[in-house]
């Protein structure tokens, strides 16, 4: 719910011209030429991010929701998980372009409510 409002916030306010759509994107800070590429077919767009025709789940960073379109081509630099079924997307190419999630997405370690918060073992009497 939040992500869908948050997109939905960025797409009206770059609609009313108090920010345009595309100032969360960001050039890659990173080299992210070493990381597999994979490209699929949109079929549908997803809470975490796309569904490829193919079945292959992508999770995508929210700023980079705007440059994908159902039923056309992704090329993109990620992460494949271990089954082969989920790709963890860290950059993708826009006309050949490659754009990198915004520092706004750009998570600085675990945070409440992800998977890798549950794993971090805290010294005992800390709150988490």
């Amino acid at each position: 719910m939040i992500a869908r409002f948050s997109a939905f916030f960025v797409i009206m306010m770059g609609l009313l011209g108090m920010m345009p759509a595309f100032a969360h994107a960001a050039e890659c800070q990173y080299d992210v030429g070493p990381l597999p590429v994979f490209t699929g077919t949109v079929s549908r767009i997803t809470g975490d991010g796309v569904l490829f025709t193919d079945g292959r789940t992508v999770v995508m960073p929210e700023s980079l929701l705007p440059f994908v379109r159902l039923d056309k081509e992704v090329k993109l630099h990620g992460l494949l998980s271990l089954d082969g079924h989920k790709i963890w997307m860290l950059a993708l190419y826009d006309k050949e372009q490659l754009i990198c999630p915004s520092a706004l997405d750009v998570r600085k370690g675990a945070y409440p409510g992800s998977p890798a918060y549950d794993v971090i073992e805290h010294k005992s009497g800390e709150s988490p």
